[in-house]
């Protein structure tokens, strides 16, 4: 009996959110893949990436939701992936072509970069293709009009980790510097901005693109902001100016 030829794993960024912002490859993608899996959390109750999913696919495509691992131990979490991915490498050997959606660009700070991990350890001759997708930095600054590269000063993408101090000399440098994964430290950046002396230079949004978007252009509105309003936000420090 002849074994059918292998299925293709594809990792899928769908953008920030706005369903216009995929790309026409992405679309192509969804629509062939005879199982899509969604990354969901158990903490958030926000469909719109399974909504996308849903959007493209063919009519007999299965629509698989994949819970995160929020464990605090590696393996555990790695252990939790290797299950999923033991279940693509199953399509795939059966022949399915398979996606994995994600928000933004498919290797940015991605859930797609631990199950690609996870799958080429279960089987190493799995197929891939990446569909890359517009990131949230790049929607933020269209969005507000800011440069995230300046001649020739750098661009740093950064989460907003517990190093306070490091993110600091980031922005003292006067370089560009995109702030992601911000969650409940937003207060603590704002006054962190404002001691650099870098709020005027700073814009934020949350949840880009999105019917819930928020857009500041002045942070100081965001002194009393309540403690969810930095999920999915992002906070661009635009370069200081050069001399021309």
């Amino acid at each position: 009996m002849t074994q059918p030829q292998q299925g293709t794993f594809y990792g899928v960024g769908v953008g920030p959110g706005d369903p216009e912002l995929l790309t026409l490859k992405a679309v192509r993608v969804l629509h062939q893949c005879h199982a899509i899996y969604v990354p969901t959390s158990r903490l958030s109750r926000q469909t719109y990436v399974a909504d996308i999913a849903a959007t493209h696919a063919a009519a007999n495509c299965a629509i698989v939701p994949v819970t995160f691992s929020l464990a605090d131990h590696a393996a555990t979490r790695q252990q939790h992936w290797q299950g999923t991915a033991l279940e693509i490498a199953g399509r795939l050997q059966a022949g399915q072509d398979v996606a994995l959606v994600t928000l933004g660009d498919a290797l940015l700070y991605s859930t797609y970069i631990y199950l690609l991990r996870a799958l080429y350890a279960v089987f190493p001759q799995a197929q891939v293709e990446t569909v890359p997708g517009i990131s949230a930095v790049s929607a933020v600054a269209a969005l507000t009009c800011c440069p995230l590269g300046e001649g020739e000063q750098p661009l740093t993408i950064i989460p907003a980790a517990n190093d306070l101090e490091k993110l600091r000399a980031l922005i003292t440098s006067g370089s560009g510097v995109a702030i992601m994964k911000i969650g409940r430290r937003l207060a603590q950046l704002i006054e962190l901005l404002d001691q650099c002396a870098a709020l005027e230079r700073s814009v934020f949004v949350a949840r880009a693109g999105l019917p819930e978007q928020r857009v500041e252009l002045d942070l100081n509105q965001l002194r009393d902001a309540p403690a969810d309003t930095g999920n999915l936000a992002v906070i661009l420090v635009a370069p200081r100016c050069e001399e021309r």
